[in-house]
């Protein structure tokens, strides 16, 4: 799927769920000012609101995009190729599916050093993990050759030379989530200061003209 088809589908979703916000919010206002007797006050602006904020969210996801690259060297989530940096010279990824992963030379990918990679462990020292075949690797990051098509057993004696004991592996989505996912929620944070700072000025001035005296 490509960015722009994501973009278009993105925005066709927005809409939609911003047109439903917008009307459970005017139908909330309506019953609120029914409820104060004060059925004449306007609460149109509840219904565009959602709507409103469509430009803002559009400016937002191109700064997430700027921010991904430029601040924390991920890749944008607006691909079907999710990527991970391990050090300047690896990258952990996948391409349109997370159930096999790589292990890439570099930031674009190029020839697999390791491929179908379904387990996988990172630390300072080596990058190890399993593959589909159910065999095991380990790729050390200094200038140690590629331990590959290891059996178990030769995958935890080997290991624990490296690590001093058998470190826990996870799946790889797993581990790029995790490393994502406290870059990804301050992120999300900042987008949402501007719309619920609107909403809270919406709702003020709402209320404000439901407590007038008629």
């Amino acid at each position: 799927m490509g960015s722009l088809f994501q973009l278009v589908f993105a925005a066709l979703g927005y809409v939609f769920l911003a047109t439903i916000a917008g009307f459970v919010l005017l139908l909330l206002a309506k019953v609120l000012s029914f409820f104060f007797s004060k059925s004449k006050v306007s609460v149109e602006s509840f219904f565009w609101f959602p709507i409103k904020l469509g430009p803002y969210f559009l400016l937002a996801i191109f700064a997430n995009i700027i921010i991904c690259e430029l601040v924390r060297d991920v890749d944008p989530p607006l691909t079907d190729y999710w990527s991970l940096p391990v050090n300047k010279k690896l990258t952990l990824g996948a391409i349109d599916v997370t159930d096999k992963w790589y292990l890439w030379p570099g930031r674009e990918g190029g020839e697999a050093i390791v491929s179908d990679i379904v387990l996988v462990g990172i630390s300072d020292k080596a990058v190890y993990g399993a593959t589909e075949s159910g065999r095991y690797f380990i790729y050390p990051l200094n200038a140690g050759q590629k331990l590959n098509n290891l059996s178990e057993d030769e995958f935890e004696s080997k290991i624990i030379k490296i690590e001093g004991a058998v470190p826990a592996l996870q799946h790889p989505a797993h581990y790029y989530y995790d490393k994502r996912d406290v870059g990804d929620l301050i992120t999300l944070l900042l987008m949402l200061i501007y719309p619920l700072c609107r909403f809270y000025m919406l709702c003020k001035g709402f209320r404000d003209r439901l407590m007038q005296p008629v």
